[in-house]
């Protein structure tokens, strides 16, 4: 894992190796293991670490304090910033919204997502970048963020949770001719539904003849 700016100055406690890093790292790892952050205590976060549960309040106010946080890593992971400097701003979302189905597939994404705001650096910059890449839209740059955002995190949720691929099972066990669409539906592409989305708030492939 990149270790940020803010983690690397982290200071030192009374275990020589502990320090924000070394927690950080260890949910993360707990979290890739289990999936969920759900039933991960800071016991068992302290007894990865090899410390008592109270040492890991010298970095860290509470549980949701250190989710929060490796939410906001999650997050830094998209170096939105970088697609700035694309000259199409349609594709520069299409790249934005392929490496957050990337993040999205780190075990415990979801998880990190659903459980609180996340109100980071990273955050932050990721929402700087879509407000700048949505500045022309016809929508104003809050509305498009927020309908970009909603989609990207909608799409993926439908997707961990099972919704399309329990339907999916359904539709092969039986008959659901009560439900012909359903029954007859295409499979989802995602792309397609992004780019159908850009063209209804006005952002347009300005790379295309």
């Amino acid at each position: 894992m990149q270790q940020s700016g803010s983690r690397r100055s982290a200071k030192r406690g009374p275990r020589g190796d502990l320090d924000r890093t070394v927690i950080l790292e260890t949910a993360d790892r707990l979290l890739r293991t289990r999936g969920t952050i759900d039933g991960i205590s800071l016991r068992a976060i302290a007894a990865e670490v090899g410390v008592a549960t109270n040492a890991l309040y010298t970095y860290f106010p509470s549980l949701s304090r250190i989710w929060h946080d490796l939410g906001d890593e999650r997050l830094g992971t998209l170096h939105p910033e970088d697609l700035l400097a694309v000259d199409c701003r349609s594709c520069a979302l299409v790249s934005l919204a392929r490496r957050a189905q990337e993040m999205a597939m780190i075990p415990g994404t979801l998880s990190l997502l659903r459980a609180q705001p996340i109100l980071g650096v990273h955050s932050f910059r990721l929402s700087e970048t879509l407000l700048a890449l949505t500045a022309d839209a016809r929508v104003d740059p809050r509305d498009a963020h927020d309908l970009l955002l909603a989609w990207s995190y909608g799409s993926m949720a439908l997707a961990e949770e099972g919704w399309t691929s329990s339907t999916d099972e359904i539709r092969a066990q039986r008959a659901l001719t009560d439900f012909p669409l359903v029954a007859t539906r295409s499979e989802p592409d995602r792309e397609a539904q992004l780019h159908a989305l850009l063209r209804g708030i006005g952002i347009r492939h300005t790379c295309e003849p």
